[in-house]
């Protein structure tokens, strides 16, 4: 009775101190709610807890009056605590009532109060039965709990009937009370809803608030802005836990409490075996009651605490993404184009911020295992004395290595990055130009450099994998023979002094052991990593202290005036628009030098000039998009803007037009419709059933050039700009299109005119120079002259040879817009298949085939062996706990070698996996990615977003080098050894078998619900991330655009939106594995609980050793299901990029046919005759590119192919390149029906092409940009740039005695990056391509072979003097030497020029057919005959 007495002490303090501290926090919360809102409406729910409420009052009324009958009432604590629950419960119903309207979530305290008194309910509940038979009618104990738990259900739901519209948006998670939260029942809806249907985006719920971007971008920018200055290598990581110093502390108290419920475990094992062990127990306290309810209280507290601060390590883990990625872009918002590449902004997003997204636990684990280490320290020593210096001793040679490693990881690592960066860069490259790859008959060769930047990279990451194998095998070494050594020295000491190893001591120190090695090898393991992180922070860092783009430019309506010139009637200030004094852009190199110029407000202003002439870098310069010195003024920074190379990311053709313009405009149906009838876009609108919704693919892929510059023109147009500035924006259309628009913009009734803007124009053509009010003329860099058009004419009427006129007819390079194509994600089709939703077995046995199956099987059979030899030294211990003194050295000498092989199978293991396995599936699959995607049809390329492609070799080739091998290998080893553990487990405690089977029912549905909703979010995780990636390239190609517009706030609000539509589906994943986390924990803690249960019932039959062996194989198996939890989450998620790599394999056909199996000599084509016989080709069913065309070319001979929009002219040269395949007919080339030739012979060694825009490769050097296949020596490269007169500008800045390297292979000119030589304007571009073009056909040439010319709208951008210069070299090159030439340009005039009479000819197209073939004058006769109405009906083809 004394001890029951003393037991109700105890409960009656603990309801005081649980109702004083209720009552003080309640009336606290009650007094911040009282000028809250009401923002729920009452309803059923708020009405049931109203009566719940009341009833619990009445209930602890009856409770208090019933103290007077009570067999415990002889304390003053139990009236006080009775009399305090009685105050507590009124409150509670006050605070349910005021909560419930004015706050949208359930209350916390009121739910945690809730908890305390069913606690404490339940232990008082044994108590009151005590001494009375009609307890039950007394002491209404029973109802009251009753009561407790129903309010405590009814407060826990959601309140749905929110009336402020305020909070409409707030995430399930944010609704949701502490008890849903913690178990992670908010998240319920999402497991229903993935489980029985396919989750798309649209069906996720919002997540958190504090986790959306804005803020958080807000957060970073600021702690950005005020670091601290001069910066280090500490800069970045400050500025990141200044962003989130509040997530960060908030992890701390669960990890205090995580490591106070796990070194409570040891305890709990040292008294449980001291209960079953012991006759007469020492101490009153521990009996098997209390023995079972602390076991509960730990083991469930640690389920709890360990779900929770993962929980906070999740959303500091998604917060540093946001932060990381808001950096970043800002940056990119902030620098020059040149600066800011696409592969270095793209590496960074992918590959260096998911190497910091876990930087926030790597963090929070050091202080925390450190902490343990300590605790661990202190408890060996009470079990085994001075003996547990052995642990201490052993971590000191083992953190030698750790040092090692620490010291050279992070240079290595920064190492690997780089090179993955390069890979990237030129995979990014070549798949932005793949058009442009696959005409020039490049595959091959750049196929073959990417693959070795592969193996380069690969190489690079073998450096770190061997640092991290022998680091490995230190830190094994420590968690393998810390517990050996100690034990062993322990039970030699014992045998010294007479004794044995008693089960007490042995597992009791075996459970602390664990505790010490582990987060010992934790620290070990995690500070390199930390360190290796630093090389991440370190790129991130350098990006974003590189020097900003710097706007000098003067912004004002007022200051800018200008008189005019003595000639005027009246000299009064007139305001200028644009103003430039003394401007000068290059430092060794001039690009210009002192310009001063002046233009009007509401004026239009043609600038000329010749190739190079600077007029490019001019506009660049106005828009201070280049570094420049000199005043630079403009009347407003509303303008619009037509790059050279128009910037069109991806989107229907509405939303390209109406981008960037306010509201007010953009609604205007009116003003559209004018603006696209003024860029004559209004026929290709109506051609295609989505009209204007009409998407047209990443770059307006799906366009042709013509088409992409009159959509750009329409955007500049449409956004009612103040100055306008467009740079050659008619280069790519024909000539009737281009002198519509013209009249239609800038004639005396333009659209321009009326709007009153300020027009600078880029243009050669002179035709329009009239329509000026000035015109400023470039050479090398200066203004050569300016002033009204016929003013200049007048006073020297040379000028005519400064400017290279483009008079001639134009001609768009025309794609239909029929045959557009919807974008589409990689997963539109998974969508539509269960195996999004079930998974595929099959891509196991895929990775296993791509890793190498010797390999994985030597893996396997390590595993294995690990497991036995990690596992049965548990039971080894209880074998030798339960033994005579006699044996003890043959156990001592088993435990030892147990040991040693399960050491020896680990380093196996890892070795097979890092050195063998990850790097043979890294280069395996990459080249599966690269060999497909390379060989793909063209149409892939049209349909598919290219940030999804660069996705698959940056994000999913990182998830197999970095991830998946080290999960496939920590899965396959927890698999096995919690198998091997489970077995220990049910041989030391048989009875526990009869859960077995619950269990295993438990594990698999809770395995199946998981699965099928964890793949879709991985997969929608995958989706999405592929989203920011394109946005990250789209703001990249067109960063000039964007802030020309002044449209970065536009273009941060989408980024904004697409990183939150990311983070969605990472978020959630990640709090679904925290819900698989609790469940299984809290599954496992019942097997605890169980285990500690039957010892205590079981107590006469269960030993020592059998009790500490299973509640050893309880907190190793607890561990092992957590670590196989995380690995197979992870292996999930990575599982993902092999899931996207095989569908693209399977799903995507190669080009080739299998019926191009013909491989002709090496000679082959001998001579270039050529014969298209009944050629029919078409992009779809609807539209006929090619209709029944034949045509015989003669060896050596030069044709022009000729014709106007849509003809079909670039179709024909598309079906020779077989990148349009034909119906009927064929194409035969010396004999050789192309048919049945492999592409990409027919492309690499019959054709050589010169692109309209030239293939530059800026990442690679001079010399693979001009012979990618490196077979060519210095001299004939250089003769090559001389015949384009390309040298002087690469080699200008050398000495006379480096131009010249004969007998070297490197060179240093040619071996420079081509981004780091000086750059070239579009012209020199295309002289480049053409030199490139030689040294095709000199390689070409050396095996026999004579292979054809064709030059597909190769001078349309070009001035007539550069253009002049390009078809004098081909004739000197080709023509000359015998070689087939084919022409399809736009400028008839001047190709006309170079034609031999009588021998070469001209085709001119219409409609897709062939109309006539000729000599010069018929066909041009023709062409001059062609009446009106049938160009029109030309305008209206489709097919070129």
């Amino acid at each position: 009775m004394a001890f029951a007495m003393g037991s109700a002490d105890l409960i009656s303090s603990y309801s005081i101190l649980l109702s004083a501290l209720f009552v003080c926090a309640a009336l606290f919360r009650l007094w911040n709610l009282r000028r809250a809102p009401t923002v729920v409406i009452p309803g059923f729910q708020g009405q049931i807890k109203t009566v719940l409420s009341i009833l619990l009052v009445a209930s602890n009324f009856g409770h208090f009056f019933t103290l007077g009958s009570s067999p415990l009432n002889r304390s003053h604590l139990h009236g006080l605590s009775r009399a305090l629950e009685v105050v507590a419960t009124v409150v509670l119903c006050v605070l349910l009532w005021q909560d419930h309207r004015k706050s949208i979530r359930p209350s916390d305290l009121a739910i945690l109060y809730l908890i305390g008194c069913i606690i404490r309910d339940g232990f008082e509940m044994p108590w009151a039965i005590q001494g009375s038979r009609d307890w039950l009618m007394r002491d209404p104990i029973v109802a009251q709990m009753v009561l407790e738990v129903a309010l405590l259900a009814t407060e826990n739901i959601q309140k749905d009937y929110a009336k402020d519209t305020s909070f409409q948006d707030a995430s399930s998670e944010e609704r949701s009370g502490i008890l849903s939260k913690t178990f992670f029942w908010w998240i319920n809806p999402v497991l229903f809803e993935g489980y029985h249907n396919i989750l798309i985006s649209s069906d996720l719920p919002s997540i958190d608030s504090t986790l959306l971007s804005k803020p958080i971008r807000i957060k970073a920018s600021y702690a950005w802005e005020q670091r601290s200055r001069p910066e280090n290598k500490m800069t970045l990581p400050k500025v990141l836990l200044a962003s989130l110093i509040k997530p960060f502390i908030l992890a701390i108290p669960a990890r205090l409490f995580l490591t106070l419920f796990r070194y409570s475990q040891p305890i709990i094992i040292r008294h449980a075996i001291l209960y079953v062990s012991s006759d007469n127990l020492r101490d009153d306290t521990w009996t098997g009651h209390g023995l079972v309810i602390t076991a509960v209280v730990v083991y469930v507290g640690l389920a709890i605490s360990a779900t929770v601060y993962q929980h906070r390590l999740n959303k500091l883990r998604t917060m540093i993404r946001a932060v990381l990625v808001a950096l970043i872009h800002e940056k990119t918002m902030k620098s020059y184009t040149e600066t800011a590449s696409e592969g270095k902004v793209l590496t960074l997003v992918s590959t260096d911020v998911d190497g910091l997204e876990n930087i926030g636990e790597f963090f929070q684990e050091t202080w925390g295992q450190v902490l343990e280490v300590i605790i661990g320290l202190a408890l060996l020593s009470w079990e085994v004395g001075w003996l547990s210096s052995v642990p201490p001793l052993l971590i000191f040679p083992c953190s030698r290595m750790s040092q090692y490693v620490t010291q050279n990881l992070r240079s290595k690592m920064g190492s690997w990055n780089v090179a993955t960066q390069n890979r990237i860069s030129m995979t990014s490259a070549v798949i932005s130009a793949i058009k442009n790859v696959k005409m020039l008959g490049l595959q091959d060769a750049v196929s073959t450099r990417i693959q070795g930047l592969r193996q380069y990279e690969l190489h690079m990451a073998s450096k770190v994998r061997w640092m991290m194998v022998a680091y490995n095998a230190s830190a094994n070494a420590l968690g393998m023979f810390a517990p050996v050594l100690t034990l062993v020295l322990y039970a030699i000491l014992a045998r010294l002094r007479g004794s044995g190893l008693d089960a007490e001591t042995a597992f009791t120190s075996i459970a602390v052991l664990v505790l010490i090695t582990h987060p010992a090898n934790m620290v070990m393991t995690i500070v390199p990593r930390i360190v290796a992180s630093f090389a991440n922070f370190e790129r991130i860092q350098s990006f974003l202290l590189e020097p900003p783009r710097e706007d000098h430019r003067q912004i004002s309506s007022e200051i800018l005036h200008e008189s005019e010139g003595p000639g005027s009637d009246l000299a009064t200030p007139r305001c200028l628009a644009i103003k430039l004094e003394g401007l000068c852009v290059g430092e060794t190199r001039r690009a210009l030098d002192d310009i001063h110029l002046t233009v009007r407000q509401e004026s239009i202003n043609i600038l000329s000039g010749s190739m190079a002439a600077g007029k490019t870098t001019l506009v660049r310069s106005i828009l201070s998009e280049v570094p420049s010195v000199g005043l630079v003024a403009i009347s407003s920074k509303r303008i619009g803007y037509c790059s050279q190379i128009p910037w069109l990311p991806n989107g229907s053709i509405k939303q390209i037009v109406t981008s960037f313009a306010a509201d007010s405009i953009v609604n205007d149906s009116n003003w559209y419709e004018t603006v696209i009838n003024a860029c004559c876009l209004t026929k290709d609108i109506n051609e295609v059933p989505n009209g204007d919704d009409t998407v047209i693919g990443s770059r307006g892929i799906n366009l042709s050039g013509g088409q992409r510059q009159r959509l750009a023109l329409a955007r500049a147009i449409f956004y009612r700009a103040d100055i306008l500035i467009l740079d050659d924006p008619f280069s790519a259309l024909d000539g009737r299109t281009e002198n519509q628009i013209v009249e239609n913009l800038f004639g005396p009734d333009g659209l321009v005119r009326k709007l009153g803007s300020t027009v600078l124009l880029v243009t050669n053509s002179t035709q329009y120079f009239r329509l000026s009010d000035k015109v400023i003329i470039l050479k090398d860099g200066l203004v050569k002259e300016q002033g009204k058009w016929h003013e200049l004419l007048s006073r020297d009427p040379q000028i005519l040879k400064i400017i290279p006129s483009e008079d001639d007819v134009h001609e768009d390079k025309h794609v239909a817009l029929g045959r557009l194509l919807p974008q589409q994600g990689p997963y539109e089709n998974a969508a539509a298949s269960l195996k999004r939703k079930t998974g595929d077995s099959a891509l196991y046995g895929y990775y296993i085939k791509a890793a190498g199956l010797r390999n994985v099987a030597f893996m396997v059979s390590c595993t294995v062996m690990i497991s036995f030899f990690i596992t049965f030294p548990q039971y080894w211990l209880k074998l030798w706990t339960d033994s005579d003194l006699s044996n003890d050295w043959i156990f001592i000498g088993g435990y030892i070698a147990l040991n040693l092989a399960a050491w020896l199978c680990t380093n196996g293991q890892m070795w097979s996996t890092v050195i063998h396995i990850a790097p043979h599936s890294g280069l395996s699959l990459h080249n599966t990615i690269l060999k497909t995607v390379i060989s793909a049809p063209l149409l892939y390329f049209s349909g598919t977003d290219t940030g999804s492609i660069l996705n698959l070799f940056s994000q999913d080739l990182q998830l197999v080098d970095r991830k998946l091998p080290s999960d496939v290998l920590t899965v396959t080893t927890q698999v096995f050894k919690l198998l091997l553990q489970v077995i220990v487990l049910f041989v030391a405690q048989r009875l526990l078998v009869l859960t077995l089977p619950i269990c295993l029912i438990i594990v698999y549905v809770v395995q199946k619900v998981y699965l099928r909703t964890s793949r879709q979010l991985r997969l929608l995780g995958l989706e999405s991330r592929s989203t920011v990636l394109t946005d990250f390239l789209e703001t990249v190609d067109g960063l000039s655009t964007i802030r020309a517009f002044g449209g970065k706030l536009d273009v941060e609000r989408e980024h904004l939106r697409r990183l939150d539509e990311s983070q969605k589906p990472f978020y959630l994943l990640l709090c679904l594995q925290c819900w698989l986390r609790i469940v299984l924990d809290l599954l496992v803690a019942g097997v605890a609980v169980g285990v500690i249960a039957l010892a205590v019932v079981l107590k006469d039959t269960t030993s020592g050793g059998q009790i500490g062996v299973a509640l050893n194989i309880v907190l190793v198996a607890n561990t092992t299901l957590l670590r196989l939890i995380e690995s197979w989450t992870n292996l999930e998620t990575s599982l993902g990029a092999i899931a996207r790599i095989k569908s693209l394999q399977d799903g995507l056909a190669p080009e080739d046919q299998p019926s191009e199996i013909i491989v002709p000599p090496e000679t082959w084509p001998t001579s270039g005759a050529l014969e298209v016989q009944n050629l029919t080709a078409s992009y779809n069913t609807e539209h006929v590119a090619l209709d029944d065309i034949s045509l015989k070319i003669k060896p050596g001979q030069k044709v022009v192919i000729c014709g106007r929009t849509g003809s079909g002219k670039s179709s024909l040269l598309l079906a020779l390149l077989r990148l349009l395949d034909t119906k009927p007919g064929s194409i035969i080339i010396d004999g050789v029906n192309i048919g049945l030739v492999p592409r990409s012979v027919v492309r690499g060694r019959c054709f050589v092409t010169v692109a309209q825009e030239p293939l530059l490769l800026n990442q690679e050097t001079l010399r693979f940009n001009l012979d990618p296949t490196g077979t060519l020596s210095n001299d004939t490269i250089i003769q090559a740039l001389l015949k384009v007169q390309l040298w002087e500008h690469f080699n200008s800045g050398l000495a006379r005695t480096e131009t010249r390297d004969t007998y070297s292979h490197t060179h240093s000119s040619l071996d420079q990056v081509l981004a780091s030589l000086p750059p070239l304007s579009v012209g020199q571009g295309q002289l480049l391509a053409l030199a490139r073009a030689i040294l095709q056909a000199y390689i070409i040439n050396t095996s026999g072979a004579k292979p054809i010319i064709l030059l597909d709208e190769a001078t349309s951008s070009l001035d007539s003097r550069t253009e002049e210069l390009i078809l004098d070299i081909t004739h000197n090159e080709f023509t000359c030497k015998g070689h087939t030439t084919i022409m399809v340009t736009h400028r008839v005039g001047a190709a006309i020029s170079h034609l031999r009479v009588g021998i070469d000819m001209i085709v001119w197209m219409k409609n897709g057919k062939i109309e006539k073939i000729g000599d010069v004058s018929d066909v041009i006769n023709t062409k001059d005959q062609t009446p009106d109405h049938d160009a029109d009906e030309e305008d209206s083809a489709d097919g070129s």
